[in-house]
């Protein structure tokens, strides 16, 4: 088996995996339609809930309706005196106040429905916080060391400030059941919130009928770092909670802002991501709408993008019980990825003295930063998962930080950190080499066999066998040593996109190391976008050059070798298709990756030929494998046994063939 054969199934297992990656993150049109919809009716339902001022106004309108409405059939009544019209009109309702309202929909908490709502903040080094007093909920977070790209400028590389959770629509909120109200309860986020600033300390707290019995939200926030201290309290309201209820529902939505230079891939690297305790922590799908029902106590949850998260992590023994996640897909021309929500519920106990001590984590996905808080978070990272993640988590990611630590340019770290893998490599790559020439040396022999034994295949098998057993060879030893480095492979094609050190990192001609390198826009082309892109990636395209010449190069020999092989014609064609197949598929990933498959490449060809042209004397090798048959029939070891029970296969299937053969002849 060739090294042009080897390298075909290399890239077959290749495009295979990411085949299936896009299959399985793809979401059907079905799907996409369904999520538009119910999109939209969480919308309209958000809507609703959050604008009190909406649900007075119709109130109100409809009361005022109903009334001139009555007021105009007592009016056509002809049996009525005019004195009696004038009685009963007067008696008619008039419309609701919304002093009377407001104590319907919100009961104790009346006095704290309605408000225009304040801004308050935190800050330290790293970010800046918004909160409103309507609701005492984040409306804003500036993250100050970091800049997204604005997709509303002509320029793809002009940047604005980072914010995370500033949509309008955006929701962070509990649901207090309360007895005789009208929906069951109120919703923290109608409310509004006194404000009290201490220092690094936020409290906001919504007032029932006096100041013992009230809903508190505390935030504290550090000198440095991203992570915030909060607490949700419910103080003296147990006479108002019903004796039915046992949880306390919480909402948050949260509507992605497009920070990457590559809103398409960011979309599909965006979900949420959870973990129970006792368990593992897991995702909802990336690449499609999703749904998750989470039935143990919930340890944390995090709404992710690519590079950033906003993350809410419960500590102490109130954890929620269950809970509910939903991802929506949001179209292209949104201005918007996708639509996070999760719900949970919170266990209800005593409302008279109810905390619940929680962290919330607002910034980037940092390994180290991650891991530091120490309960899982960093596994947000989509470095991948088995032993491909453990390659990239404890392997690759060390060695690069390693490099970063002395070593400026990060596209030099890329160039170097080539060389290493390449010649940790080297042993398989060159023991691949020395098994194709040896197949090349065996050639002449093998190619008589075949006319020996053409009408007789299992003959020819066994025969093979016996060849490679005297000299040496295994057929399976040009095809092992790429099997065996595809992990690698598969590893960084993982850490590229996901390590936020290469984020808006330039090298030549690439300005942003985790998205494309374009030396070409050439705008929208229906049909050419869906396939390959709106620009071209020089590097992808000079990594296929560099496939090109590799192929010819190395396969020129090759296939003088298999030039009796029926099969030679279309393994040819199919290692020149992978390389294109290839160019259409990474035009659109991450430079990172795309320019360490170049230099790997072009590393491989210098590999190649230094084995070839100077490590390896075919001559040399040759009388080595003649002397090596030689000494194997004067000192003959004994078959392993599964070689002798795959002869023992052979030959009792070739004497079967004979026998049939036989039985036709006869007949």
């Amino acid at each position: 088996m060739g090294n042009s054969r080897s390298t075909v199934i290399g890239f077959a297992l290749l495009f295979l995996l990411w085949m299936g990656y896009v299959w399985v993150n793809s979401p059907s049109q079905a799907e996409i339609e369904a999520a538009a919809q119910e999109k939209k009716r969480l919308d309209d339902s958000t809507a609703l809930a959050d604008s009190l001022q909406l649900v007075q106004a119709q109130a109100m309108q409809a009361a005022k309706a109903q009334a001139s409405s009555k007021k105009d059939e007592i009016l056509a009544d002809s049996s009525l005196s005019q004195t009696e019209k004038d009685s009963l009109i007067a008696q008619l309702p008039t419309a609701p106040q919304a002093s009377s309202l407001e104590k319907e929909l919100f009961g104790p908490f009346a006095a704290a429905a309605s408000c225009q709502g304040e801004l308050q903040t935190l800050e330290n080094d790293k970010i800046k916080v918004t909160f409103n007093t309507k609701g005492g909920r984040i409306v804003d977070v500036e993250l100050k060391e970091f800049k997204g790209y604005d997709h509303e400028t002509a320029d793809s590389r002009d940047k604005k400030a980072l914010h995370l959770l500033n949509n309008a629509k955006d929701r962070f909120s509990y649901f207090i059941p309360l007895a005789n109200v009208g929906k069951g309860g109120i919703e923290t986020q109608d409310l509004c919130f006194q404000a009290e600033a201490k220092g690094n300390v936020l409290v906001f707290r919504a007032y029932a009928t006096n100041d013992k019995e009230f809903i508190e939200q505390r935030y504290e926030i550090g000198e440095s770092g991203y992570l915030l201290n909060y607490d949700f309290a419910l103080q003296g309201l147990d006479r108002y909670i019903p004796k039915t209820a046992n949880s306390i529902p919480f909402s948050w939505q949260s509507n992605l802002n497009k920070i990457e230079k590559n809103p398409s891939y960011e979309r599909r690297m965006s979900s949420i991501h959870f973990k129970e305790v006792e368990s593992s922590p897991s995702y909802c799908t990336c690449g499609s709408d999703a749904e998750e029902t989470l039935e143990k106590d919930v340890q944390w949850v995090s709404h992710a993008q690519q590079f950033f998260n906003s993350s809410l992590i419960i500590d102490g023994s109130n954890k929620p019980k269950s809970g509910q996640l939903q991802t929506f897909m949001m179209p292209d021309d949104s201005a918007h990825l996708k639509s996070l929500t999760t719900r949970l519920n919170f266990p209800l106990a005593n409302a008279n003295n109810l905390v619940y001590n929680m962290r919330i984590y607002l910034g980037p996905n940092d390994y180290d930063g991650l891991s530091s808080i120490d309960v899982g978070l960093e596994r947000i990272i989509p470095f991948g998962w088995s032993i491909f993640g453990f390659i990239s988590r404890h392997v690759i990611r060390p060695l690069f930080n390693f490099l970063a630590s002395f070593i400026p340019s990060y596209g030099l770290i890329i160039i170097i950190l080539t060389l290493l893998i390449r010649g940790l490599m080297f042993p398989l790559q060159y023991k691949m080499l020395k098994s194709s020439v040896k197949m090349s040396i065996l050639r002449p022999q093998l190619s008589k066999l075949k006319e020996k034994y053409k009408d007789d295949a299992q003959g020819m098998q066994m025969e093979q066998m016996k060849i490679y057993q005297q000299y040496g060879v295994s057929p399976l030893g040009g095809c092992l040593p790429m099997v065996l480095t595809m992990p690698i492979w598969i590893a960084l094609y993982r850490f590229f996109p996901a390590s936020i050190e290469f984020r808006q990192k330039s090298f030549l001609w690439a300005d942003d190391l985790v998205s494309y390198d374009s030396i070409f826009d050439f705008g929208y082309i229906p049909i050419i976008y869906d396939f390959y892109g709106d620009h071209v990636s020089l590097f992808t395209l000079l990594w296929c050059v560099s496939m090109f010449a590799y192929l010819t190069y190395n396969g020129r020999q090759q296939m003088d070798m298999m030039a009796d092989n029926p099969n030679a014609k279309m393994m040819k064609y199919m290692q020149y298709a992978f390389p294109v197949i290839f160019f259409f598929a990474l035009n659109s990933w991450a430079a990172g990756l795309t320019c360490y498959m170049l230099f790997s490449n072009l590393f491989n060809i210098g590999q190649t030929f230094l084995v070839k042209s100077v490590l390896l004397d075919k001559d040399k090798l040759a009388a080595e494998m003649e002397q090596q048959r030689q000494d194997r029939e004067a000192n003959p070891k004994k078959k392993s046994g599964w070689q002798a029970r795959y002869q023992e296969m052979m030959e009792q299937q070739r004497q079967m063939l004979e026998e049939q053969k036989k039985n036709k002849k006869k007949k």
